[in-house]
């Protein structure tokens, strides 16, 4: 039965990214068998190949390590682990998968599942947030601290991909940041230990409103505030997903967007998805070019052999003009490509827990 008088920490939720399984394979060797709490963890993963990541960390230690399944309920010694293309949120007593729109362009999203812990179970929730790419957590850690939780932050100079700690550092101020090994110790300790008398922080009822309506837009049912709002207020954006517009919701940190269907960014995370957006755009552009050189040239090539001059010109001139905007177009595709050259691939780490491996 879970604690639910003294408040002691007893929910753990842990979100990962690129560099991840190597990470959470250290942390859950290191957790015991009789943990006293509840550790459910998402790891960034391809939508259409089945997970082998609960068997690989199921051997990894000694600890009972599970898929997650909908309505398992929360039990002590017991990690459940996120599965592809599905949310995994944290309820009162059991865990929930979501089919709802993607957040930071990843379902499951680590944000969803921080941010659901916390709005559940206040400051019961441990929230972690490790290795990564991108900002994907940091909305969710900062979630994690307004309702009076632990937030926890692997430091980035010993994470193999510090982005993403190191976002989730600069959104939630009064986070820890330990080494792994340091931080898998605290977790121990926070869960084990005899709880502090600190009364649970008050959360302002419209932000609590917005917070359970992120929840509700994650399990695929309707996000709409009491009342019938929209989550936020409208920005110049648009959703990199299905274009509409994306509110922004104003929040202490980071600075982050949601569209009326649920797609929900931060900052950091449009620009990765808005930078796809504008190569999509320019190759189907050149490709309508290219289709347009072409059809003129056939049809001045007609045109000449009809004896049309006038005809065969006008034609030609015509592919004339789209063989030089394509030559534009594969220019600014060359520009765009060595400019982003750096930036992360937007699944950044499936290869060791998916198959096939991308």
């Amino acid at each position: 039965m879970r604690d639910a008088d003294t408040g002691r920490p007893d929910v753990v939720v842990i979100g990962a990214s690129a560099g991840g399984v190597e990470a959470l394979k250290r942390m859950i060797t290191a957790l015991p068998a009789d943990l006293p709490a509840t550790v459910c963890l998402t790891l960034h993963l391809a939508d259409d190949s089945p997970s082998l990541l609960p068997g690989i960390l199921a051997r990894a230690g000694s600890i009972e390590v599970l898929p997650a399944v909908d309505g398992a309920p929360l039990r002590p010694g017991v990690v459940y682990v996120s599965q592809p293309n599905t949310h995994l949120a944290v309820m009162d007593d059991h865990v929930e998968l979501g089919p709802g729109a993607k957040e930071n362009g990843y379902r499951p999203s680590v944000d969803v599942l921080l941010r659901s812990a916390a709005v559940a179970h206040g400051r019961r929730v441990v929230g972690v947030v490790l290795t990564g790419m991108l900002d994907d957590g940091t909305a969710g850690l900062a979630a994690v601290a307004r309702y009076g939780g632990a937030a926890l932050v692997q430091d980035p100079t010993d994470a193999e991909f510090p982005s993403m700690p190191a976002n989730a550092l600069q959104g939630t101020p009064t986070a820890r940041s330990l080494s792994l090994d340091a931080l898998v110790d605290e977790v121990v300790r926070i869960v084990s230990s005899e709880p502090a008398p600190v009364e649970q922080p008050e959360v302002d009822a419209a932000v609590r409103e917005r917070d359970t309506a992120e929840v509700r837009s994650a399990l695929g049912q309707d996000p709409a505030l009491p009342g019938g709002g929209t989550i936020g207020s409208p920005s110049p954006y648009s959703c990199p997903d299905c274009g509409g517009v994306l509110n922004e919701v104003l929040d202490d940190a980071p600075v982050r967007f949601r569209c009326r269907v649920g797609h929900a960014y931060n900052a950091e995370s449009l620009l990765r998805h808005q930078s796809h957006t504008f190569e999509d755009a320019l190759w189907t552009a050149l490709r309508a070019v290219e289709e347009r050189e072409e059809i003129s040239q056939r049809l001045a090539g007609e045109a000449a052999r009809a004896g049309r001059d006038w005809s065969r010109a006008h034609f030609a001139r015509r592919a004339e003009d789209a063989h030089r905007s394509a030559a534009v177009l594969r220019g600014v595709l060359a520009q765009h490509r060595e400019a982003n050259s750096a930036d992360p691939p937007l699944v950044d780490d499936v290869g060791a827990v998916s198959v096939p491996a991308t």
